[in-house]
């Protein structure tokens, strides 16, 4: 494996699609151009098909990944989706970008059908969070990552590897039920009270329409899966990152923080040591997806 070499990096969100041409190196990244456009949601274009909203993603990484080529000689593809991926780079769910209608087209095996559409290129697919890990898990190799963006992310990294299982299925704790009472807020994938209907950036937006918005009150579901973490694998790092959680910042974290010790058996945790903000650049995804080809 060259340790050296420029990477088409992607990060699908719900809200918007972004690419870069990364420069990794065992001397650290390099990113040499970027770009951005809208996502073609199931909330941005709730009349088009599923299966032309992912057509048109997918026309988005193949046009940029050939530019990036040609320009920058690239020669990987790191893809990193909102959803669980398998360990054949299948997906196995994308509620964040086409709702509960499109899982009719799952499993979709985009790591081949990038391959076939970039010949020459090595193609990886990641959950997003997945692809973000991998930016930290060189100086912390235990951890476990929260995205807040439209949705919530997590992935649990133990020796510098997320831990997704087989079926791609680790770290969806974010679509557990936190909250079982029938009027509980709907989630992207169809199901009452998720984590990610209770705590996301869509979610937020929502309860300041309904003028319900309490800083306070949005942190518990937060520090309740914080906790979960802890107690079950003996987690003493976790990590916020995403938009939500640049645009809230130290106030989020430390809402987090001051929830925590209602949540469980407290025998001197320093919960405020054990919660950190990542670094508000939101490339987390973009940087991690490349930088896993000089790790694994």
């Amino acid at each position: 494996m060259s340790s050296k070499r420029v990477v088409a990096s992607f990060d699908i969100g719900g809200t918007n699609l972004r690419a870069a041409a990364v420069l990794v190196s065992a001397d650290g990244t390099q990113i040499l151009d970027q770009a951005r456009r809208s996502t073609p949601s199931h909330l941005l274009l709730p009349d088009i098909a599923a299966a032309a909203r992912l057509d048109d993603v997918l026309r988005f990484i193949v046009e940029y990944a050939r530019d990036a080529q040609t320009r920058h000689g690239a020669d990987a593809v790191a893809a990193a989706f909102p959803g669980p991926i398998d360990q054949h780079g299948r997906v196995i769910a994308l509620p964040t970008i086409w709702g509960a209608g499109g899982q009719a087209l799952c499993p979709i095996d985009l790591a081949d059908r990038l391959s076939a559409l970039l010949p020459g290129m090595q193609v990886r697919v990641y959950n997003d969070v997945s692809a973000a890990g991998f930016r930290f898990a060189a100086k912390t190799p235990d951890f476990a990552l929260f995205t807040l963006g439209s949705g919530v992310g997590l992935k649990v990294f133990i020796d510098g590897k997320p831990q997704v299982g087989p079926h791609g299925q680790g770290g969806e704790l974010t679509h557990m039920v936190f909250d079982s009472s029938v009027d509980a807020p709907l989630c992207d994938c169809g199901g009452r009270g998720h984590l990610g209907a209770l705590a996301s950036g869509r979610a937020w937006q929502r309860q300041n329409r309904e003028g319900t918005a309490k800083l306070y009150d949005f942190a518990e579901p937060l520090a309740r899966a914080v906790a979960m973490l802890h107690f079950a694998l003996g987690l003493e790092q976790f990590l916020f990152a995403g938009g939500l959680t640049e645009a809230m910042g130290e106030p989020l974290r430390q809402a987090i923080v001051d929830r925590l010790p209602e949540q469980g058996w407290q025998i001197g945790q320093d919960w405020n040591a054990m919660v950190s903000l990542a670094p508000a650049d939101d490339a987390h995804a973009l940087l991690g997806g490349a930088m896993s080809f000089l790790r694994i």
